[in-house]
């Protein structure tokens, strides 16, 4: 074999081998789940031809989907708040979990990070729900603040955990 006929042997090979280890197709998105200021960052390019687009969007959603869900939530510090904003946080999860899957070298691992982030933000907000103290926050009420905070760690500590 001449030294052209190897090289594009070669190169058949290995777009085959390419074209073999593309991953599956992404499962669709439903349409109507993506919030109003959302759309944009949710839209694939119509002549995408690889995954690498879809990908990048369903990051893009699940933090742009986060936060506007977490906007309309009304929190406090108990068992119906946590339940509220991981119901809230469930979507974002979803598509993040979608990336990591992908196990694409660049997007998943920022998947990740966004997937850290979400729980840190889920903590945050949570523990914002606590009305914060001043100056004139003494007595009782500091007690109360306190015991709130106390109360709430335990609830919040498994998201802390997963964000390391």
């Amino acid at each position: 074999m001449t030294r052209l006929n190897l090289v594009v042997v070669g190169t058949l090979l290995v777009g085959s081998s390419f074209a073999l280890a593309q991953p599956a197709a992404l499962p669709a998105i439903d349409p109507g789940s993506i919030p109003a200021q959302c759309q944009s960052v949710a839209t694939v390019p119509a002549d995408a031809k690889i995954p690498t687009p879809a990908l990048a969007a369903r990051i893009a959603l699940a933090t742009c989907g986060a936060q506007a869900r977490f906007a309309t939530l009304k929190l406090t510090p108990d068992d119906a708040g946590v339940k509220a904003i991981s119901d809230a946080a469930k979507p974002s999860f979803d598509l993040l979990d979608e990336v990591i899957k992908a196990n694409d070298a660049t997007l998943s691992p920022i998947a990740s990070k966004a997937r850290t982030d979400l729980f840190v933000s889920m903590a945050v907000r949570m523990r914002n729900s606590i009305p914060p103290i001043t100056m004139q926050t003494v007595g009782t009420a500091l007690t109360e603040h306190d015991q709130a905070h106390a109360a709430l760690e335990p609830k919040i500590k498994p998201w802390l955990d997963q964000a390391k």
